[in-house]
This record gives C-alpha cells, sequence and structure tokens, in this order.
C-alpha cells in the first residue's frame, strides 16, 4: 500500500509537470490529465490483479499440500496402529493361552514361537520410528570400521536365501574382486536389509538380484526384482515419509512403510544418493552409492585368545531399578553358575562395588533413582579404570552411547536385548578378579 501510494504520488506530480509544460490549451490539459489518471488506473489494477492471482494460487497451492500432507499423516496414523495393535494382539493373545495348564508341549512350542515372531514385529515397526526420528532431528552418528565387504554380502544372502517365497529366487551377484573398506557396517547392512526385505514383500514370483561393484571413488550397491513395480507417478515420492501410506498395495502387504525414507536418510548421511528405475507390473531396480574408502592394510595386533566360558567364580552386579527387567536377566544368566548381586540404584552399585571384590564385571542401566547411570560409572572410574561396565539402557534417541562411554563406561547394548546379545558381551568383556 506505501509503495502504492508513493508511485502514484510520484507520478502524478512529475507527469502533470511534463504536460504543462507541453501543452497551454486549458481543455486539451484537463482532457490529457484525465486519460493520465485513467491510464495509471488501468496499469496499477493489472498489476494487481497479476500479483493477487499468484498469490492466490500459492495460497491454493500451500493449502492443497497442507490437505495432502494431513491426509498422508492420518493414513500412516492409522496404518502404524495397524502394525503395532497387529502383533500385540498376538503377543496378548497367546501369553493369554500359555496359562492354560492343559496344553500340550508342542501347543506351548508352538505359542512361544509366535509371541515370539510378534515381538520381533513389534521392535521392528518401533526401531522404524525411532531410526526416523534420529535422521530428522539430525542425531545419525557413523561408527566406522574396516569391514570384508564381500563376506557381509555372502551373509545376506544366506540369511534371505532361506526365507525366499516359493517361485523367487535370489542371486548375488558382485562386479569386483574382494574389498576390505572403511565404512559403518551396521548401516550399510541395515540398508540393504531393508531394501531386500521391500524386494522381498512385493515379489511374487521371478527372482530378486542383489550385490556391488566399484566405481571409481565409489561403490554402487543394487537390488533388483521383478516384483510389482511403482507406478510413474509415485516415482518421485516413493522416498518421502508418509508418502508410502497412499500406496495400494501397502494394504495387501503391510509394513510401517518407513523403510525407504530411512534408506535416504541413512545414505545422505554416508555422503551418497539413493534412487528408483521402476515399470509398474515387472519390477523396479533400487540403486545407491556410498563413497569408497580403502581400509588399511597394517597387520592387526593380535588379540588374546577370548574364553569361550562366561565368568566363573566371581560375582555379576547388576545395577537396575525395574524388578521386570532385573529378572529377565537372572532368568537368562541363571544357567552360567555366576553369582549375580543387584544395586536398585546408582549410588548403591558404587557402594556394592567398592565392599565387594569378588565383583568382575557391572552390568550398569542408565536411568536410575538417586544416581543415575552415569554419575555412577564415573564415581567407580575415580577408584577402578579396569573393571567393565556395560552400559544397558532404552534411550536410543540421543547421543547415549557416547555419552555412556564419555563416562567410563567399556561398552553399550540397547534394550530390549536377547539372551545370545548379553552372553556375547559379556565372554567379550570377562577379566579375571580385581587386582
Amino acid at each position: 500500500m506505501i509503495v502504492y501510494l508513493l508511485v502514484g504520488g510520484a507520478w502524478i506530480l512529475f507527469s502533470d509537470r511534463i504536460v504543462q509544460s507541453l501543452i497551454s490549451d486549458i481543455n486539451v490539459l484537463t482532457a490529457v490529465q484525465t486519460y493520465k489518471g485513467w491510464f495509471y488506473v488501468l496499469i496499477t489494477g493489472i498489476l494487481f490483479y497479476v500479483y493477487l492471482k499468484k498469490d492466490l494460487i500459492k495460497i491454493r497451492k500451500a493449502q492443497k499440500k497442507a490437505k495432502e500432507s494431513e491426509s498422508l499423516k492420518s493414513a500412516f496414523l492409522q496404518n502404524m496402529s495397524h502394525e503395532i495393535r497387529t502383533p500385540m494382539n498376538g503377543i496378548i493373545g497367546f501369553v493369554e493361552l500359555l496359562r492354560n495348564e492343559n496344553l500340550s508341549k508342542e501347543q506351548r512350542e508352538r505359542y512361544m514361537d509366535i509371541i515370539l515372531k510378534c515381538s520381533d514385529q513389534l521392535l521392528g515397526v518401533v526401531n522404524d520410528v525411532l531410526d526416523l526420528s534420529l535422521i530428522e532431528t539430525g542425531n545419525v552418528k557413523l561408527e566406522k570400521e574396516s569391514i570384508h565387504l564381500n563376506k557381509l554380502m555372502d551373509e545376506l544372502y544366506l540369511s534371505y536365501s532361506e526365507s525366499m517365497k516359493e517361485g523367487v529366487s535370489l542371486e548375488q551377484i558382485t562386479k569386483s574382486e574382494e574389498l576390505e573398506i572403511v565404512t559403518d557396517a551396521v548401516k550399510l547392512k541395515q540398508l540393504l536389509d531393508n531394501l531386500l526385505s521391500n524386494a522381498g514383500k512385493f515379489t511374487s514370483k521371478g527372482k530378486i538380484e542383489f550385490g556391488f561393484e566399484k566405481q571409481d571413488n565409489a561403490l554402487l550397491f543394487f537390488v533388483k526384482d521383478t516384483g510389482v513395480g511403482i507406478k510413474p507417478e509415485q516415482i518421485d515420492k516413493i522416498f518421502n515419509r508418509f508418502e508410502r501410506a497412499e500406496i495400494e498395495t501397502t494394504k495387501l502387504i503391510g509394513g510401517a512403510g518407513l523403510g525407504l525414507a530411512i534408506c535416504k536418510g541413512i545414505v545422505g548421511e554416508m555422503g551418497g544418493k539413493i534412487w528408483v528405475e521402476s515399470e509398474f507390473g515387472r519390477g523396479s531396480d533400487f540403486y545407491f552409492n556410498i563413497p569408497f574408502v580403502a581400509a588399511s592394510h597394517q597387520k592387526p595386533e593380535e588379540e588374546k585368545e577370548k574364553n569361550d566360558v562366561l565368568i566363573q567364580d566371581d560375582c555379576l552386579l547388576i545395577a537396575e531399578d525395574e524388578d521386570s527387567n532385573y529378572l529377565y536377566l537372572m532368568e537368562i544368566l541363571q544357567d552360567l553358575g555366576i553369582e549375580i548381586w543387584r544395586a536398585k540404584n546408582g549410588k548403591e552399585a558404587v557402594e556394592m562395588y567398592q565392599e565387594n571384590d569378588k565383583i568382575s564385571m557391572i552390568l550398569m542401566d542408565i536411568k536410575m533413582p538417586v544416581v543415575d547411570g552415569y554419575e555412577a560409572t564415573r564415581r567407580i572410574r575415580e577408584f577402578d579404570s579396569q573393571v567393565p561396565i556395560i552400559a544397558q539402557t532404552a534411550f536410543v534417541l540421543g547421543d547415549e552411547k557416547i555419552q555412556a562411554l564419555e563416562a567410563g563406561c567399556t561398552d553399550y547394548i540397547p534394550k530390549p536385548f536377547k539372551r545370545e546379545e548379553i552372553y556375547n558381551i559379556i565372554r567379550k568383556h570377562q577379566r579375571n578378579h580385581k587386582d
């Protein structure tokens, strides 16, 4: 409005001076000034129309996009509700059935297998949501290490070849020599797991191919299938969060629909890009690349031989305030023949360790009353820098692992963990009695 008034005032002032200097006849001057006023109104009216039309188009597009976003979010939440409630229904239902004392051994084993399968399914959904949250908040941390890439691909082949549908074959295609690279092995495996899992879900016959090839300073990975494919109008959206919720096949096949959005975020963090080539009804080819960093070929120090027998004649201190978590650890560790002590908060953990020379390892929960796991670890490190302290926590959205290591923890295991995972981490860090 201010610009309009300033331009209008300038037009009247300067145009009047020019017209008056050129025309002396009052009648002609009056007519020219009238036409001059109408000309200004006409020009400014056209400009206002063009400006307002563009602004209205932007507003309508924004409104349409907001409605689409809300629609996708609603569909996503409905899908998530289904994906969470379905395994929960299986867990609750079959746990209730296990109360029946008249069940046969075979029935009990079958019910427990279903409960475990449902639990893994539920955990997968939760992990997907947490992974996406980490990506969107910029909290993804890469932990690079040296890995044998061909070995990783072989392990994936063995894992997925056993679960292929009837009529679907799995082929591994490696267009490179044996490679040892430096990368985040967990993230790389997660990428390939997501793509292979998707390919398996959407392919009912034909084959799935996966592999990699070295290209100059990059590694190109691919997962190709002969599945349902992707409609052309959906290809540009397939890696966006919530978008998969509108794909009709999702209703039939299931899944939280976050895998590709997670893949895009992880690949971006690793310095690469991901894309897809697809023909609807004939299959999809997914590709992603990451920088190639060759591993150093320095001869590693000879590792000390690890004892396959877990701690014996020693004491394991479990710092855990939740009864259910402590009882679970007791159940899976009691067959190892080791003495187990419990502290219900960080203060008790410090005091118990100071008073007992038999304690040779500590499982330290992070969130505890009185004194948390971080502070308890720091206090123990003031007088003992050697005892293995394994942080165990359900916090996974921040830098908990880094904070735990900085506080003095020897290692970190996220909840929930399985029997073999806790066995492995104890084996890894077991040591003799305190000096």
